[in-house]
């Protein structure tokens, strides 16, 4: 594949642009601006236990009670909220938003990172309900949002040796493939023996983060891999629909006896060569959807004279 080869990988020229600011930043910012609202209106307005704010778990924290009362945006809102209570729940979401998406933001670009982080705590809500829809129990945190762009940047470099600190303290150096599979046999352990109906009971929410990682699944599956896919129109930003690559391989044949490729046949290994790497240092800085129709029929032309 492409995105296997030498030159697509991270340069100091995939960073963003000078001023500009990275979705990252920008969710950072969002997040820990409501967690200190949070503590602003449990000064002034607290619950009835005296510390959370019943406005904001009422309305913008998920449960199955919200969700029967049709608060359906409560599947997207309690990933912006964090307990007051616990600083070491906001403290680890927001590193592992850092850390993790400063190294997958230059792969996918700002708007399929996006997507990604609102998809991920979309599903980690939707799994939650699934096995919580009559309880009255409440969840907040980014923490199914965290574990997506984990499972996608495992996913895509799983041999990329990573340093971890454990517990805060500890480095511990390991690569990401492994990191994965022990992150989903915890988190499945979790929910069989402390989560579900019957078990002893658990503060956390396990089955978002297994909903999170099933999002980070699909989207590496069916975005990233581009198996028929949602993806940002070139030069409009708006989300448009992918035909399936099968389709898309039919059209292709068609359309090669009236279309020419943007690589002229004439051109010789060298200067193709230097097509290629300006598309995939295009798609390093702004995510495969800002190509063009014929940058993309170039990689396809390249691809197998390349190999």
């Amino acid at each position: 594949m492409l995105y296997d080869r030498p030159y697509m990988r991270e340069t100091p020229g995939n960073a963003p642009e000078s001023g500009q600011t990275t979705m990252v930043t920008k969710l950072l910012v969002i997040t820990i601006g409501v967690f200190v609202l949070q503590q602003v209106l449990n000064v002034f307005f607290p619950g009835p236990d005296g510390r959370e704010n019943s406005f904001l778990w009422e309305w913008l924290a998920l449960s199955g009670e919200n969700f029967h009362q049709l608060k359906v945006w409560t599947v997207l809102s309690y990933g912006f909220l964090h307990s007051t209570q616990n600083l070491l729940h906001i403290v680890g979401n927001m590193l592992g938003l850092y850390f993790i998406g400063r190294m997958l933001e230059p792969m996918l670009g700002r708007q399929q990172f996006l997507l990604l982080y609102l998809s991920s705590t979309v599903i980690g809500g939707l799994t939650y309900l699934a096995f919580h829809f009559g309880d009255v129990q409440v969840v907040v945190g980014a923490s199914a949002a965290v574990f997506g762009i984990l499972t996608l940047f495992c996913l895509l470099c799983p041999e990329r040796p990573v340093t971890l600190l454990l517990f805060f303290v500890l480095p511990l150096t390991v690569k990401p493939k492994w990191l994965l599979r022990v992150s989903l046999a915890l988190t499945l352990a979790c929910l069989l023996f402390y989560e579900l109906p019957g078990a002893p009971g658990s503060r956390v929410a396990h089955s978002a983060h297994l909903g999170g990682m099933i999002a980070g699944f699909l989207y590496y599956r069916f975005v990233y891999l581009g198996g028929g896919a949602l993806r940002s129109s070139p030069g409009t930003g708006k989300a448009s629909v992918e035909l399936p690559e099968w389709f898309k391989n039919r059209k292709r044949q068609v359309a090669a006896k009236k279309i020419s490729y943007a690589v002229n046949r004439s051109q010789s290994r060298h200067e193709l060569q230097k097509e290629v790497d300006r598309i995939l240092d295009k798609i390093n800085a702004s995510g495969f959807g800002s190509l063009k129709d014929h940058e993309k029929q170039t990689l396809d032309h390249a691809k197998d004279i390349l190999r």
